[in-house]
This record gives structure tokens, C-alpha cells and sequence, in this order.
């Protein structure tokens, strides 16, 4: 394998997993007051174009770290998005044990 194809395999994981330590934050905290709305709203839109782009190209790795990288940051949009019920709900349900 190429350093180039590493390069993109090290930026594709890193892409997917940017969002899972602001996703795991909210929960924690129960706080979305530092999160705006406004750039995940267009990095969702975008990380959604990409995987058009991958679809249209018949590109595999693009539609599939792309996909995976939609589905983090819109899960950190649903939770900027829900109410203060919805986000103390699933702390407690994480951290029932």
C-alpha cells in the first residue's frame, strides 16, 4: 500500500470519528450551549453531498466514510436539536449502572 492510499485512510477514519467526542460531551454534560447549529447544519449538508458525490463516482470509500461521518455529526445535530428532556433522558440511560 502507498503512502498516498494511507494518507487517505488516515484522513477518512479521522473525518468519521471528529464528531463522536462532542457527541459523547453533550451526553455527558447535558449541555449544547458551545455547539452551533449553523455548522453542523453545513457540515451534515456537506458530509450528505460528499456521499452523493461517492454514489455518482461509484467510490466505496467515499460513500462509506462519509455515510458513517453524516450519521456522527447528525447525532450531534439531533442532540443540539432536542429538548433538555430528551438529553437528561439519555444521560440517565447511559449512566444508569
Amino acid at each position: 500500500m502507498e503512502w498516498i492510499q494511507l494518507t487517505g485512510y488516515a484522513a477518512a477514519l479521522l473525518t468519521m470519528v471528529s464528531n463522536i467526542p462532542q457527541a459523547l460531551k453533550i451526553i455527558k454534560t447535558k449541555e449544547t450551549k458551545g455547539v452551533s447549529t449553523k455548522t453542523y447544519s453545513i457540515l451534515f449538508i456537506g458530509l450528505v453531498l460528499w456521499v452523493a458525490y461517492g454514489i455518482s463516482r461509484n467510490d466505496v470509500p467515499i460513500i462509506v466514510c462519509n455515510s458513517a461521518s453524516a450519521i456522527f455529526c447528525g447525532i450531534v445535530l439531533f442532540l443540539k436539536l432536542s429538548s433538555p428532556k430528551v438529553l437528561e433522558d439519555l444521560h440517565d440511560k447511559i449512566h444508569e449502572n
